[in-house]
């Protein structure tokens, strides 16, 4: 039913099914013009109407009502486009920075001589 009902929606809106809704106003008109001449049939109404309506009678006295009839007017069509998107997060993380690299060292004691150190920082001599 559900299905049903959707499909039926959409072709309503998307075509010119939504025509079909103004049928009681059809039923209602041809009553009207029964009521003032009962010798009109329902193939003469739907002559009337919808046989070259515009060139036969274009302003009559219900003008109006004959242009709310189904199928004498088009009518605007509405096109509707269903897109789900998919629900994005975002999720952030602290995670400590670790480098890959070793750490180079810089001098190794073991390799220098005390003396060579020592006269590193002796101010330099006038010779």
């Amino acid at each position: 039913m559900f299905v049903l009902f959707c499909i039926s929606i959409y072709l309503i809106s998307t075509t010119e099914l939504s025509q079909l809704l103004k049928f009681p106003v059809l039923v209602e008109h041809y009553i009207e013009h029964k009521d003032k001449s009962p010798e009109l049939t329902l193939i003469d109404f739907l002559e009337i109407h919808y046989n070259n309506h515009l060139e036969g009678h274009p302003y009559d006295e219900d003008y109006e009502q004959d242009q709310k009839l189904p199928f004498i007017a088009q009518a605007d069509v509405l096109s509707v486009c269903f897109v789900f998107n998919p629900l994005i997060t975002f999720e952030i993380k602290n995670k400590p920075f670790q480098s890959k690299r070793q750490k180079a060292i810089s001098f190794d004691d073991a390799f220098l001589e005390n003396s060579l150190l020592s006269s590193i920082w002796q101010p330099p001599e006038f010779v």
